[in-house]
């Protein structure tokens, strides 16, 4: 079982890559590398992470495949194909932003979902489409500001709409393993990555990752940012097993205020907008805990 004693001590994502500074997606695949092993192969999407790597440069000790936006699922599902046709064992690893997931990407990751092919799928999920100037996805939450979702007289909550629940939509294709993640919390992270390498099938984990540069806060605050959103409830950090649904870390909940203050993309928000913030928090895991009632472990 995965530990910081047993964790190995080579990188297999070396410093100095583009990378903004403190850019939690960056650390969460040096992280799952430490599990996964060099018997890895990267898929990647147009994101963030692409900027990662710049020709003829790479931080990375595995082999990396960049595709298009919209097809990192059927790129690792051909890469997976292949490695079978020549006799090769190696985790194929999709390597994907929130807006190569939730929107431009989901028709090749339900179709990748449903025919349960033997992929990992991490997604990288800091609410927005980062690389292009922080636009909204449909992962950005409710009443973040983005390029697109300036607030204003007449758009008073910046983006006015909820995000998008995707992993209970991947829960939905019966699909072996689903998990949430913070780097936060990097032990829960790691466990998750090495329970989706011991199994087969199609594997989903989506880690929020911190973006200092879109959300506007200070990067050695990344951390603290990332471990407040799971205490205070608003990242549920959870897995589904075979439909089985495990709480991995259980809330404290409390006023959600200073953690919005903190970041510039909430800051235009009022007082009131914020508590029904916090109601629409409440209400997600009063949700959660009924869809799953019976099977729930905590």
């Amino acid at each position: 079982m995965v530990s910081l004693k047993t964790l190995p001590e080579e990188e297999l994502v070396t410093g100095g890559s583009a990378a903004c500074a403190g850019c939690q997606a960056i650390l969460a695949f040096r992280l799952a590398l430490k599990v996964l092993g060099k018997d890895t192969v990267l898929v990647n999407p147009a994101g963030c992470m692409t900027l990662s790597a710049v020709y003829p440069f790479t931080p990375y000790g595995v082999p990396w495949v960049h595709g298009a936006i919209e097809n990192a699922s059927a790129v690792a599902s051909g890469v997976k194909a292949g490695l079978r046709a020549s006799g090769k064992q190696a985790h194929v690893v999709c390597q994907a932003g929130d807006g190569a997931t939730y929107d431009i990407g989901f028709q090749s990751l339900s179709g990748a979902a449903q025919r349960n092919e033997d992929i990992i799928y991490i997604c990288y999920n800091n609410s927005s489409y980062g690389n292009t100037g922080f636009q909204a996805s449909s992962a950005t939450p409710l009443g973040s500001m983005t390029l697109t979702t300036p607030p204003g007289s007449a758009a008073p909550w910046g983006n006015d709409a909820n995000r998008k629940n995707m992993p209970r939509i991947m829960a939905a294709h019966g699909i072996p393993y689903v998990a949430t993640a913070s780097v936060g919390y990097e032990m829960d992270f790691l466990k998750k990555v090495e329970a989706a390498r011991d199994i087969r099938g199609f594997r989903y984990i989506e880690v929020l990752t911190a973006c200092p540069t879109g959300w506007g806060h200070d990067p050695e605050d990344a951390k603290t940012i990332g471990r407040e959103l799971v205490d205070l409830g608003i990242w549920p950090l959870f897995e589904i097993r075979e439909g089985k649904l495990k709480v991995t870390m259980r809330p404290r909940f409390g006023d959600i205020t200073p953690w919005m203050r903190r970041q510039k993309r909430f800051r235009h928000l009022s007082g009131e907008q914020i508590a029904r913030i916090a109601e629409s928090v409440k209400r997600e895991w009063e949700t959660l805990e009924k869809d799953f009632y019976g099977t729930a472990q905590y």
